[in-house]
């Protein structure tokens, strides 16, 4: 009797294998082959987990999400699918499921059309992974023909982003085609008219949240978290109009791509990999007062710091959390909020305080906490906080080389085991394996001496007494300073309770 078994029915197809209108793919065809299985079986179906229009090249699919929710409840002990590309075509991920996670959450899993049972050993099992690898090889192909096509769309002229240009809308004829938007456009000529009349990108930005005008993340529906600074102008999103060449006709597409097929973090391309169509779209502006524009924001004059003050980037705003400016004066400096400092009206308030003074509240009250402390306690408090993690991050990516290294070892010995390798090409492998091995094992054993050695000494924090004045000792004593716009300052300490 196998009633014992509560089956979560998994279906999936993709929006390429939807838009093939393949009958033996379908959801309901998916869903009947599984039905009268589990009838004949008399597995009991617990529901139908249905990702309609989801590719099979990463799990992040809403009902699979919750079918891995209702496994680890414990209130399905059975997965069934129509065959494993249905599970997914990413060939370690389907891997990492069927070998690992299934098992590890005692969950039979059975592949109807591809007569594969977890619960049933086969010979026919020894083929899964190869089939798993013929997924991921479909997967691949499909998506450098999606990739050519898109590509070729945007030769065309077609625009192919989520999210319309500032200033643009997508045409009713054609989603594909550009069109100006009468009251986004209005707002993308005064930017560049007050620009052209010598306003600064921040000026600009603080006229047009005065005025209430919607930045274009709100004026897109692009902004799903709204905040309050959701409604704020930016100098970026200014200046970013003003260079941007969508505006004088020029369509530029393909700017990145992902890293790999299996990667989510995407790469910029060369400037001449771009696709870069001119004269495709109604212009805003002409390109005279573009390039007038963009010669007005190049400056020759480059701003160099002279002094890099104590607690920059310490002292926080205790009303809207920005890290406060330093503004130099004639016979001093101040912080000040960051935040009002860009947006004026409206957003935070005026509040300030003198860098002299906050630096001597510091050291004072420091000096009285020292009084009462453990130098030697605080010295290896401190030493946690700033070397142990740095020493672990270090560490455990050398041993997750030398593991991968020793794995690939064991593998190749099998490989020449079963004739994969021959025996001239197993000696080359085998020897760089060993090479890279011996390289990560002594770059080890070098890391492990530099951080047995790099504990700070009392020396480092106490000199003549109390010697705070360095930027690095700070960072390990101090995590912030916070000032309200009633001047109350609050030091938060990484060795004990806040003071106020």
């Amino acid at each position: 009797m196998e009633s014992k078994y509560i089956a979560a029915v998994y279906v999936r197809i993709s929006v390429s294998e939807s838009k093939e209108e393949n009958v033996s793919t379908s959801i309901v065809n998916q869903k009947n082959i599984i039905r009268d299985y589990c009838l004949n079986k008399g597995i009991q179906i617990y529901d139908y987990y249905i990702d309609d229009g989801y590719s099979g090249g990463n799990f992040d699919r809403p009902s699979f999400k919750r079918l891995l929710l209702d496994i680890k409840n414990e209130l399905v002990n059975c997965v069934i699918t129509k065959d494993i590309s249905r599970l997914g075509r990413d060939f370690i991920g389907t891997g990492e499921y069927i070998y690992k996670f299934f098992p590890d959450n005692s969950i039979r899993y059975i592949a109807i059309l591809d007569n594969y049972d977890s619960l049933i050993p086969t010979l026919s099992d020894d083929i899964i992974p190869f089939k798993a690898v013929l997924n991921d090889m479909y997967l691949n192909d499909i998506s450098k023909k999606i990739k050519s096509s898109r590509h070729d769309l945007m030769r065309k002229g077609y625009f192919l982003g989520s999210t319309v240009p500032y200033g643009y809308k997508r045409s009713l004829i054609d989603s594909r085609i550009l069109e100006i938007d009468d009251y986004a456009s209005s707002i993308v000529k005064r930017i560049f008219s007050m620009k052209e009349a010598g306003l600064s990108t921040t000026i600009i930005a603080r006229k047009l949240t005065h005025e209430k005008v919607m930045p274009p993340n709100i004026y897109n529906n692009r902004d799903l978290n709204k905040t309050f600074f959701s409604t704020i102008w930016k100098p970026a999103t200014v200046s970013y109009i003003l260079k941007n060449v969508v505006y004088i006709g020029t369509l530029v597409q393909k700017k990145y791509e992902r890293v790999s097929l299996k990667s989510k973090r995407k790469r910029l391309l060369k400037e001449d990999e771009w696709i870069k169509i001119e004269n495709n779209h109604q212009p805003i502006i002409n390109r005279e007062q573009f390039n007038l524009v963009n010669s007005l924001s190049k400056s020759g004059h480059v701003r160099r710091r002279k002094y890099d003050y104590l607690l920059k980037g310490f002292v926080c705003c205790n009303e809207c959390s920005s890290t406060m400016l330093v503004r130099r004066l004639k016979s001093s400096s101040i912080y000040c909020c960051r935040t009002y400092a860009k947006y004026r009206d409206n957003v935070c308030s005026m509040h300030y305080f003198r860098e002299e003074i906050l630096n001597n509240i510091l050291f004072s009250n420091l000096a009285e906490l020292m009084k009462n402390i453990d130098i030697n306690n605080l010295v290896k408090k401190i030493f946690n906080a700033t070397f142990k993690e740095k020493r672990e991050y270090v560490l455990n990516n050398i041993n997750t080389r030398i593991k991968r290294l020793s794995a690939m070892k064991i593998q190749l010995y099998k490989d020449k085991l079963e004739g994969i390798v021959d025996e001239s090409d197993f000696e080359i492998i085998n020897n760089s394996l060993n090479s890279d091995l011996e390289y990560f094992n002594d770059e080890k054993s070098r890391m492990m001496g530099i951080f047995k050695n790099n504990v700070p000494t009392i020396d480092l924090i106490i000199k003549e007494g109390l010697n705070i004045q360095k930027k690095e000792v700070i960072g390990r004593l101090i995590s912030k300073i916070t000032i309200d716009d009633h001047k109350m300052v609050r030091i938060f300490y990484k060795f004990r309770s806040n003071f106020e």
